[in-house]
This record gives C-alpha cells, sequence and structure tokens, in this order.
C-alpha cells in the first residue's frame, strides 16, 4: 500500500461502466482483499475500488453533485480509505464507514456550495443531524449496494445472467442473451427463476427488506 493510488480513476471508470471482466479477487471476501492491499497486491486495491465504487460515487450524485465534483469526493474518498487500511479494526463495517465518509464528503460539498464560500469542516458534520431526506437517500443508496453484494455471491452463470438482465445498458433481448449463454430461448426461463431464487434467499439473508 506505499505506492501511490494512480490507478483509482480508471477503476472508477471500469467498475462504473456496464461491461465487467470477472477476475478472481471479485469472489474474495472484503477482509481477504484488504489483507491483500496491506500486503501490496494492487489487483485486490482495484479490486476493493470496483465492488465499492458505484456506493461511493452515488451519493454524491443523490446530493446533485455535478459529475466533476462526484467524482473529486469520489477520489478524496478512496484516499482516505487508502490511509485509513492499516487502522480499520471491523472489516465488516467497512461498508458502513465508506457510507459515512463519502456522505460527510457530500455534505460538505452541499454546506459549502449553499452557503456560497463560508465552509464546515467534514468532521463536524454530523450523521445524527441528517434530515429525513438525506437518511433516505443513504438508506436508498446502501440497499442498492446490498443488492449488488448479494449478486455476488451467486454461482458464476446466475450473477452473469442477472448482471445482463438488469444492470446492462442498454438492455438486451431474450434471444441475445440465451445466445450469449448458448441456451434456447425456451430454457432461459427457467435458469432465469432459478437464480431469482438463489438472490431472493441472498438478499433476506442480508437483512434486504422486502426479499
Amino acid at each position: 500500500m506505499s505506492e501511490p493510488l494512480d490507478p483509482v480513476a480508471p477503476a472508477a471508470r471500469r467498475a462504473l461502466s456496464p461491461a465487467r471482466l470477472t477476475r478472481v479477487e471479485d469472489a474474495w471476501t472484503d477482509a481477504r482483499l484488504v489483507e491483500a492491499c496491506l500486503a501490496g497486491q494492487q489487483a485486490a486495491w482495484t479490486a476493493l475500488i470496483e465492488r465499492y465504487a458505484r456506493l461511493i460515487y452515488a451519493i454524491p450524485r443523490r446530493y446533485q453533485a455535478t459529475q466533476e465534483d462526484a467524482e473529486d469526493i469520489f477520489q478524496a474518498v478512496c484516499l482516505e480509505l487508502h490511509h485509513a487500511l492499516p487502522r480499520l479494526r471491523k472489516v465488516e463495517s467497512l461498508r458502513s464507514w465508506l457510507i459515512t465518509v463519502a456522505s460527510h464528503a457530500s455534505l460538505d460539498w452541499k454546506q459549502k456550495r449553499t452557503r456560497r464560500g463560508h465552509a464546515v469542516d467534514v468532521e463536524d458534520a454530523d450523521p445524527v443531524a441528517l434530515s429525513t431526506t438525506d437518511r433516505d437517500v443513504l438508506e436508498e443508496v446502501e440497499r442498492d449496494q446490498l443488492v449488488r453484494e448479494a449478486v455476488r455471491t451467486l454461482a458464476p452463470r446466475c450473477r452473469e445472467l442477472v448482471r445482463i438482465l438488469f444492470f446492462e445498458q442498454p438492455p438486451m433481448s431474450y434471444k441475445d442473451v440465451a445466445r450469449h449463454f448458448g441456451l434456447a430461448v425456451g430454457s432461459l426461463g427457467f435458469i432465469r427463476g432459478r437464480c431469482l431464487k438463489k438472490l431472493q434467499q441472498a438478499l433476506r439473508a442480508s437483512g434486504v427488506s422486502g426479499a
């Protein structure tokens, strides 16, 4: 982790694009990724950033930050994560930590913008004082991340099928999806149903309400 974070920006672009390559590190737990990051494995750092890129980036965008400002906040959060990793005591709280850091940075940006230069330190931002709208934003972002994490636990074919059916932009036709997997169109519905059932089970296990 002693090298500068030059790969952060390209990692973010890959993570936020529809098409991604599936790597071994994608199936690793956060704890294993963090351990590998601390051992200096750049691939693990890239995988960790890509795993949480949408979560981090979504928070400033939900606060109506411009794309440029959202990218600056994203970079700041990644740099803070890089510095904090050696001191991270509870890896299982990484998602909540990132939400807190990104929301503080976004609130700081919002306050600077609305107060026209009267800056408020990020350390002074109080999560308890969030408005109902702010809390709704964070809950929606966290739910989206939980869904993506649940998808990551699926078997490779189910994970790829769910990604193509629900995350690919523009959406692919059933015929094209079937061709992608080398399946008959008629059999795709059965496999889709089985994969969605497994996804529903994963969502329930992660505590997503309504799953």
